[in-house]
This record gives C-alpha cells, sequence and structure tokens, in this order.
C-alpha cells in the first residue's frame, strides 16, 4: 500500500492521478481536510488529521501494511517564513513522526525537498550547480528540508533502528501546474502569471523582472518523482538529486505570455523578504547525476512548455 501525507496540494493531488493509473496500487490520502473532489475516488482509503498527531500517524500505520510512503505534507516557503515555530514543528516534527511510525522493513520513503536548500550571493547566480554546492540554506523551509534530507540518509543507513527505509528525495524547483495554484510558496509568482494572464487578468509580481530561478511543469515533476521511485536502489549514487525544465526570468515569462494575450499586464511590487529569497537561490541546476542515475530527461522546455501544456491545459480548465 502507498501513503501519501498532503493529498490535496498541489504535488499530492498529481501524483494521486497518476500512481492510480498502476491499478495494482492501493493509495491511502492523508491531509488536514477531507480529500478533494476531483481524487477522492482513486484513494482505497483516507485519513484526516494534522501530521504532527503522532497517535493518529501511527494509527495510520498499524491498520494498513505500508510499504510505500510520499511525505508531501509541509507548509510552504512564504508561509514558513511569516510563522517559523509552526513550520519547524510540521515540516520537522511530522517527518519524525512518519518515520517512527514505520512498522515494516525496507519502506520505500520518497521526500521532496526544495531549492530553497541553497544559499548563492548574487556572484554566483548563474553557475550550474551541484547537489553538494552552497547548502546554507537562509530560510526556514530550506532548513527544515535540508534537515530531513540529512535525517531521511541517517535513518536508511543506521543500524540501530529495527525498520530501515528506503529514503529517496528530488529537491524541485518551483513547480508550475495547469490544474492548480500553489499556496505560500516563493516560486508562486510564475504560475500566478500564467493563470492570470489565461484568465484575461492584470497581475502584479512580488519579485523584480530580472529575477530567474529553475521552474519545472507538474507533468515533469511527477514523472521524474516515479521514475526516481521505481529505479533500481543500486543504480543510486545519492540519496537527493536535484532537476528542472527551464530558467526563465520574470521578464521572459512576460514576453512569452503577451505572444499569446497581448493585452496583459504585468505591473510590480516587490516584497522584499520574498525577493530575497529568489535571489539567494539558483538559476541553473547541474542535473548530471539525475541523468547518469536514473536517466532524468524533462519532456517539456520552455517553448513547448506554453505551446503543449500551459496555455491548452489552463484555458480548458477554466472554460470547464
Amino acid at each position: 500500500m502507498i501513503l501519501i501525507t498532503g493529498i490535496n496540494g498541489e504535488l499530492g493531488s498529481a501524483l494521486t492521478k497518476k500512481l492510480s493509473q498502476f491499478k495494482s496500487e492501493k493509495i491511502i490520502g492523508f491531509d488536514l481536510s477531507k480529500p478533494n473532489e476531483n481524487i477522492k475516488d482513486l484513494l482505497y482509503k483516507t485519513y484526516k488529521g494534522d501530521i504532527r498527531d503522532s497517535e493518529l500517524i501511527k494509527k495510520i500505520f498499524a491498520e494498513n501494511k505500508i510499504d510505500t510512503i510520499y511525505h508531501l505534507a509541509a507548509i510552504l516557503s512564504t508561509e514558513a517564513e511569516k510563522k517559523p515555530y509552526l513550520a519547524h514543528s510540521v515540516n520537522v516534527d511530522g517527518f519524525f513522526n512518519i518515520i517512527n511510525s514505520i512498522n515494516v522493513k525496507n519502506v520505500k520513503f520518497f521526500f521532496p525537498s526544495s531549492i530553497a536548500v541553497y544559499h548563492l550571493n548574487c556572484n554566483n547566480k548563474n553557475i550550474k550547480i551541484t547537489e553538494n554546492d552552497f547548502c546554507n540554506p537562509n530560510n526556514i523551509y530550506g532548513c527544515n528540508k535540508l534537515y530531513c534530507e540529512k535525517l531521511g540518509s541517517y535513518f536508511q543507513n543506521s543500524h540501530d533502528t529495527e525498520f530501515n527505509i528506503d529514503f529517496r528525495s528530488i529537491r524541485l524547483s518551483g513547480i508550475i501546474s495547469a490544474h492548480s495554484l500553489p499556496q505560500g510558496g516563493t516560486s508562486d509568482y510564475a504560475p500566478e502569471m500564467i493563470h492570470n494572464a489565461i484568465q484575461k487578468k492584470d497581475y502584479t509580481c512580488f519579485v523584480r523582472k530580472d529575477s530567474c530561478i529553475p521552474f519545472i511543469v507538474m507533468p515533469d515533476a511527477v514523472n521524474a518523482v516515479i521514475k526516481l521511485m521505481h529505479t533500481n536502489k543500486a543504480n543510486l549514487t545519492t540519496d537527493v538529486y536535484h532537476i528542472q525544465s527551464f530558467s526563465p526570468t520574470v521578464d521572459q515569462i512576460y514576453e512569452k505570455l503577451i505572444l499569446y494575450f497581448p493585452k496583459f499586464k504585468l505591473n510590480y511590487k516587490v516584497d522584499k523578504n520574498r525577493q530575497k529569497m529568489v535571489d539567494s537561490w539558483p538559476s541553473q541546476l547541474n542535473q548530471q547525476k539525475a541523468i547518469n542515475d536514473w536517466d532524468w530527461k524533462p519532456e517539456f522546455n520552455f517553448d513547448n512548455a506554453f505551446e503543449k501544456y500551459l496555455i491548452p491545459k489552463i484555458s480548458e480548465y477554466y472554460n470547464k
């Protein structure tokens, strides 16, 4: 059985839809609220509650033979900065509750990390960094993610625990989905721009026009997670990888959008805290480890992501 925490989030919903295509897999969903209408019929069982509730988490594992975990429940970067103590409690203590409740051996455990673990100065923004570079986060979300990566590797390799895990993680770039908008992330400006333009609404951006970080579209993100989880462990040279589809500036996204929506207007009201985080994150990722170890290759680049996925799928979504 598969357990997905944070089932109602962007990635949780998309991953549920994809995994449900494998008919042999039974999916258990967990979130603070009941599952969204578009995924509830795909779930074998659901649990509603707080990831910090250790008794509830233990109950889920006791009642089900869970051999695969996708632990997605988290407070995202912008919201985490507003409530750092709550973010630590949810993002770290929640992770511990899952680890501490595992009751079978060799459970496959996927943890979505983030490029928020990196902290570059402006002079380094244009180099392609590896997974070992600049891991010194300046935000609570990145600190939480990096710590949980280390914990996952520790419990995977520890001989003092009864139930070792098969831990795998991807430091995801900003995700752009055609079917949902993120809530509380620092990379939200890109999906918000695109969704607003398609709805014929103007948009006020919270970072400068030259801001540039890596992004990935949802189909690539989901396919990458599943591909990594289905790769033989012997082929993996690390527990943690990073990936991207493309790295446009805000201005490049705008220029792309006005090709489709000439009347779209983009304004700016820079949020200094969110800008500070974006400025500290890399613009380019060296993806060689993922390419070599599990044959990672994005289906979408900057041009065909708009042409074949974002514009048609988002338009379809709002015209239902």
